[in-house]
């Protein structure tokens, strides 16, 4: 379509934030699994340079994936196991058993399947990776241009993207070279052309005051996603994050939120 529907997009996003669906407690159950996709056996070990498997343990046997074993690919997805054999017992399961013993052993093995199918759980990763490194090129390319798109910090307004880009991200990621949040949780919700990703998880910042001692904040992220004339792009973006609680001797300290550690421009 030619333009986003932002009148949609607006009381689409309220509600989401209103109904608290940005906290763990209230997050629904994870999405089904994509549809079925034909299963790519591999004949040996994998050789140098291919695929790491995307999972810890072993699905059949439930012991530590061994990188010297044969792996299979899955839906998009590299699987590995832990011994020679377990990948024959693989291969004659049906795709719904291989999908179970993956939500029962290796939930990121899932997580990695939905975001190689659904384009809009991908945006989101996209937003995290491009956060790392800083790169405003990439980070503009998943948003709305033209002030189509807006941003909330703990339920804050805080305007269009390239106002909060400017503002409060880009300067602030400068101050944490390298950031990463580590996902703990995330789904996506569809309606029609419009989805709903949301994540949770936590990150670190420096501390200048305490260099080997980080402050860690726990985070929960929510993305309405449209389509833009076929391309999958953020319209509306929600940040939430507090502290991890410090010791009861800090407990007079200053309460801090943030995703960064500057004192003007928090990015919540």
């Amino acid at each position: 379509m030619k333009k986003a529907p932002v009148v949609f997009i607006r009381p689409l996003a309220a509600l989401v934030l209103g109904a608290g669906i940005v906290s763990a407690a209230a997050w629904a159950a994870q999405p089904q699994p994509p549809a079925a996709t034909p299963t790519q056996p591999a004949a040996s070990a994998p050789a140098q340079g291919a695929p790491k498997p995307v999972n810890k343990l072993c699905p059949i046997m439930e012991n530590e994936v061994d990188a010297e074993s044969p792996t299979r690919q899955f839906k998009g997805v590299t699987i590995g196991f832990c011994c020679p054999g377990c990948d024959r017992k693989w291969d004659r399961k049906s795709d719904e058993a291989k999908m179970a013993m993956l939500t029962k052993m290796a939930p990121e093995a899932v997580a990695a399947i939905n975001a190689a199918s659904n384009p809009a759980l991908k945006v989101a990763r996209d937003y995290l990776a491009a956060c790392g490194k800083a790169d405003a090129t990439a980070l503009n390319a998943l948003f709305l241009d033209k002030g189509r798109a807006t941003v909330s910090e703990n339920a804050g307004d805080e305007g269009t993207w390239e106002t909060y880009r400017d503002h409060h991200l880009l300067p602030e990621l400068k101050e944490m070279p390298g950031f990463v949040m580590t996902v703990a949780k995330e789904d996506v919700q569809t309606f029609g052309t419009t989805s709903i990703v949301r994540q949770i998880g936590s990150f670190t910042v420096p501390d200048p005051n305490h260099p080997d001692a980080p402050r860690k904040f726990f985070a929960a992220v929510t993305y309405v996603v449209v389509d833009d004339s076929g391309t999958p792009r953020i319209a509306h973006l929600h940040w939430s994050s507090r502290a991890e609680k410090k010791p009861a001797a800090d407990a007079s300290a200053k309460p801090e939120t943030g995703h960064g550690a500057s004192g003007g421009h928090e990015h919540k």
